[in-house]
């Protein structure tokens, strides 16, 4: 054990006299130490270990207590008795009155009111349409519950999207929230919850797999020492900093977390694991990729270790912004044992939602910028891809970094500056671990093609395990219908199949008239289209441009070129403006460019001059400001229990749900092909 004057002896000889104050600081910290944190720290660590432990939970000690910070002390209780700082901000899901679907984050008790009062949370919402995404997580919370009871290892949850489908914020924010809420009627090992959040990005990737996880590690402590998690917070870094010796002491800080609750470890930017670099001489420029190649399958085994064989009061939820590289090393992760790519629980984030989710969205959103100068442009809801986080970081960069005056440029720069430039670097990384990268985008090119589609045996295990779950299966083939991946592959890449060095022209950001008329086209199969006024007004008013009668209308060349186009059902026989402008939609979504700017080209003049006078935006903007029906459910269908043996409880669909006793079914799933309007299973394929 380290007594107080054996840390008295290192600060003095580690900091100088001339940083009088901090060695102050740091003798008054050491005073205020209780014996069991004392117990945890070795003098065989040395002064300068020593010494950025305590600086970890002095910082620890300033930012107040967290969840689990009461109770008995000792290793399992992972508490401390520091002074305590401001009052941490414990969240939970209050649904909406009108709208099931709807979620708003709110404290859970007096003192998390005081600390979400100064954070600003009252306005924060979850959509969760139909209520799946709830569901899954309490599927996922309800197992890891069972296996903390039995003494197993809990699978990983993997949160699964694309770019900007709002992974982090569903680790982050929502996941803990749904845990708070569901088992908030207390008595459970969840009731109290820790949840430690580490961003791997910050990691260093050019010091080999010891300095990534040395970096690792010690984000883990300092998120330990937010918590007042003194135990866990002051783990050694191990003076053999190689990458075995830094895992082992990972698995030392785990196994230092509380034994009475599960310990929540939330990891985004996972990706980073398998990004090591390898060092590159200032007097060698690197050709070809700098990936440490070894490292990186040595990374693989590290990080299966980790996740896989955890202590039971440990639970790990992972994502990132380049899942695709996520999965590619996931899926050649040596099998052994246990295969990673099938031990885990899958949670898939749709990459689109319907305009009238995202009209409920803008609306909230629209109250939180109420005071903003200036305020958000209207038309931004509908010229923003259709992702409820995209169009919310939309209007976060609206506010705080204006470089655009207008939405249209806002969502060009977005495109072409983030979120094209992150795909294309995640597929040069995945194209590197698959290897044969011409034929590998050729394979998502027809995967997005609806005309052509590909056979599910040739999807490699990392595009089935990131896109098979949003895909249709039909005939035999494969289809994905995501306008927002097919528009940045044509950006990427080439017709042959080569990857870009830079952005190509694509009609969808160099032309102002692509995203009016696939708005429009989007407006003109809502089922609602009948309410809409100003948008039948137009219609008509373009056909009067026309001045064709119905059967000159059939005969027009731009006309049938749309109606008889690939993309279209030639079984369909709606005539009209309206459905030739749900046709053109279809074309503009996903047809090969050459096809895209033909019949942008061929596009009445009449109906262009709408374009132009900017009656088309304002049409648009006015049918998404149109009043947002509220969603409630007359007759709510029966929902699942939570207990074993419980009948169906009829309770809406979306409704969180309290815990209702120990004793829950360890549910299997497995992953589907689902269409776009079905349900996404959650997937569990793992231990039994």
């Amino acid at each position: 054990m380290v007594t107080r004057p054996d840390l008295a002896d290192a600060i003095r000889r580690v900091v100088p006299v001339t940083e009088r104050g901090r060695r102050i600081t740091l003798l008054a910290f050491i005073a205020t130490l209780p014996d069991d944190t004392l117990q945890m720290l070795r003098l065989e660590d040395g002064d300068e270990t020593l010494l950025g432990t305590l600086e970890v939970l002095k910082q620890g000690a300033a930012s107040g207590p967290g969840p689990g910070s009461t109770g008995a002390g000792g290793a399992d209780a992972g508490t401390s008795n520091a002074a305590a700082g401001p009052p941490a901000c414990k969240l939970q899901l209050r649904q909406d009155s009108q709208n099931q679907d709807l979620f708003f984050f709110e404290p859970m008790d007096t003192v998390s009111a005081a600390a979400a009062a100064s954070a600003g949370v009252s306005s924060r919402f979850f959509l969760d349409p139909e209520g799946r995404q709830i569901d899954e997580l309490q599927d996922w919370l309800g197992l890891a519950e069972d296996m903390h009871r039995e003494g197993r290892p809990i699978p990983p949850l993997f949160i699964n999207g694309l770019v900007k489908s709002g992974k982090s914020y569903m680790l982050n924010e929502v996941l803990p929230a749904v845990a708070n809420t569901y088992y908030s009627s207390g008595g459970t090992v969840l009731s109290k919850a820790n949840f430690l959040r580490v961003d791997c990005l910050g990691c260093t990737r050019t010091s080999g797999n010891g300095g990534f996880l040395k970096d690792f590690l010690g984000k883990l402590n300092q998120s330990a020492a937010d918590q007042q998690l003194s135990a866990a917070a002051c783990t050694p870094l191990p003076s053999d900093q190689s990458a075995g010796a830094m895992a082992r002491a990972i698995q030392d800080f785990m196994r230092r977390l509380p034994r009475d609750r599960l310990n929540f470890l939330l990891i985004d930017e996972a990706q980073s694991f398998y990004l090591i670099a390898r060092h590159v001489s200032d007097d060698f420029p690197p050709r070809g990729s700098t990936l440490d190649v070894n490292a990186v399958l040595d990374m693989r085994r590290i990080l299966k270790e980790l996740l896989l064989g955890s202590p039971h009061w440990v639970a790990w939820a992972v994502t990132g912004s380049s899942m695709a590289t996520l999965w590619a090393n996931v899926a050649a992760t040596p099998t052994n044992g246990f295969a990673l790519i099938m031990d885990n629980f899958l949670l898939n984030l749709s990459p689109t939602v319907s305009k009238g989710v995202l009209q409920v969205a803008w609306e909230q959103l629209k109250a939180q910028a109420a005071s903003w100068d200036p305020a958000l442009p209207s038309d931004l809801v509908w010229r923003s891809p259709p992702q409820i986080a995209m169009l919310a970081y939309l209007c976060q960069e609206w506010r705080y970094i204006r470089t655009a005056n207008t939405a249209a440029e806002l969502v060009k720069q977005t495109m072409t500056r983030k979120l094209i430039p992150e795909v294309l670097a995640d597929l040069r990384m995945v194209l590197q671990v698959l290897g044969q990268p011409t034929s590998q985008v050729l394979l998502l090119r027809e995967l997005l093609d609806p005309m052509a589609g590909v056979e599910p045996a040739k999807l490699p295990l990392a595009f089935e395990a990131l896109l098979g779950s949003f895909a249709t299966e039909r005939n035999g083939r494969l289809y994905l219908d995501n306008p927002l991946l097919a528009q940045v592959l044509q950006a990427a890449t080439t017709e042959s199949g080569e990857l870009l060095d830079s952005i190509t022209a694509i009609p969808s950001l160099s032309s102002t008239m692509f995203r009016e008329l696939a708005a429009l086209g989007e407006c003109c199969k809502d089922k609602d289209f009948d309410s809409y006024e100003d948008l039948r007004s137009l219609l008509e008013d373009m056909a009067s441009a026309l001045a064709l009668t119905p059967d000159g209308l059939l005969k027009a060349d731009w006309y049938i070129q749309v109606r008889d186009h690939r993309c279209n059902s030639q079984s369909s026989k709606k005539v009209g403006l309206r459905w030739f402008h749900v046709r053109l939609r279809n074309i503009l979504s996903h047809a090969p460019i050459p096809e895209q700017q033909e019949v942008l080209q061929t596009y009445p003049s009449e109906l262009a001059a709408f374009h132009s006078s900017g009656r088309i935006s304002t049409v648009l903007t006015k049918t998404y400001e149109s009043a947002v029906l509220t969603k409630t459910y007359e007759s709510p269908k029966p929902r699942r229990s939570k207990a074993r043996g419980a009948p169906a409880a009829a309770t809406p669909r979306a409704q969180v749900q309290p815990h209702v006793g120990p004793a829950r079914p360890i549910l299997l799933h497995f992953g589907k092909r689902l269409g776009r309007a079905a349900v996404v299973q959650l997937r569990y394929m793992g231990r039994m």
